[in-house]
C-alpha cells in the first residue's frame, strides 16, 4: 500500500527532462515546453502558470532631454515597486516584432467596396480606386513586410502539483499578481498615459505563433 502512494505521489509531480537530440525530428511538441492553455495562461511542462502582460510603449527620439528623464525615472521607480519587495521573483520583459494585423481595415474597406457597388449610382472610379487598395493592403499582409513593436512582460507562478485544485489557485495567485503589476506600472507611468493589460488566450496563441514562425 505504502508502494503504490509513493508511486502516485511521484506522478503528481512536476517533472521534466529534456529530450535527447534526435537530429531536427522532433516535433514542435516535443521541442516545446508548453502542455496547454489554462484561462488566459500557459501551462509548462517544468510546473508553472505563465500569463503574459501586454504594456503601450514610449517614444524616446520624440522627447526632450528632461523628458527622457522623467521617463526613465519612472521606469526606475516601476522595476524598484515591482523587484524591492521580492528580490526572487522573474519577471521576462520581451520587445517582440510582429506583422501588422490589418484584418479590420481590409474588413472596413471591403464594406465600403460593397456599398459603392450596390450605391443608386455607382461610380466605377470610386469601386476601382477601393478594389486598388484592398488588393495591395492583402498583399502587403500575405507579405508581412510590415512590422511593429510588442511591449510584453512575462510572469509567472509556481504549480504545487498536478491536482486541478493547485493549478485552480496558482491561477488565481497568477491573476493577482499581474493585477498588481499592471497596477504598478500605470502609478508609474501615470504622467506618461501609458497602459498595460493581461493578453487573452487567442492573444497569446497569436504571440507564440509568431514565435515559432515569424514569416508563414
Amino acid at each position: 500500500m505504502r508502494a503504490r502512494t509513493a508511486k502516485k505521489n511521484l506522478n503528481e509531480q512536476w517533472t521534466y527532462a529534456l529530450p535527447p537530440f534526435n537530429k531536427g525530428k522532433q516535433t514542435i511538441d516535443d521541442m516545446s515546453l508548453i502542455v496547454g492553455m489554462y484561462g488566459n495562461h500557459i501551462v509548462t511542462k517544468t510546473g508553472y502558470l505563465v500569463g503574459i502582460i501586454e504594456t503601450s510603449g514610449i517614444n524616446v527620439d520624440l522627447l526632450s532631454f528632461d523628458e527622457q528623464t522623467d521617463v526613465f525615472d519612472s521606469y526606475n521607480t516601476f522595476l524598484i515597486s515591482v523587484t524591492g519587495s521580492q528580490p526572487e521573483e522573474e519577471i521576462q520583459f520581451v520587445e517582440l516584432t510582429i506583422p501588422v494585423n490589418m484584418d479590420e481595415y481590409i474588413f472596413g474597406l471591403k464594406l465600403k467596396y460593397v456599398e459603392e457597388i450596390n450605391a443608386p449610382e455607382p461610380n466605377t472610379a470610386r469601386i476601382n480606386l477601393i478594389a486598388s487598395y484592398i488588393e495591395a493592403y492583402t498583399k502587403l499582409q500575405f507579405e508581412k513586410n510590415m512590422t511593429t513593436k510588442k511591449h510584453l512582460v512575462i510572469v509567472r507562478n509556481k504549480i504545487k502539483s498536478r491536482h486541478a485544485e493547485d493549478l485552480e489557485i496558482s491561477k488565481t495567485l497568477l491573476s493577482e499578481k499581474m493585477e498588481s503589476l499592471i497596477h504598478n506600472f500605470e502609478s508609474s507611468f501615470i504622467d506618461s498615459d501609458m497602459t498595460a493589460d493581461t493578453l487573452t488566450t487567442a492573444e497569446v496563441l497569436e504571440i507564440l505563433k509568431t514565435f515559432i514562425n515569424f514569416k508563414s
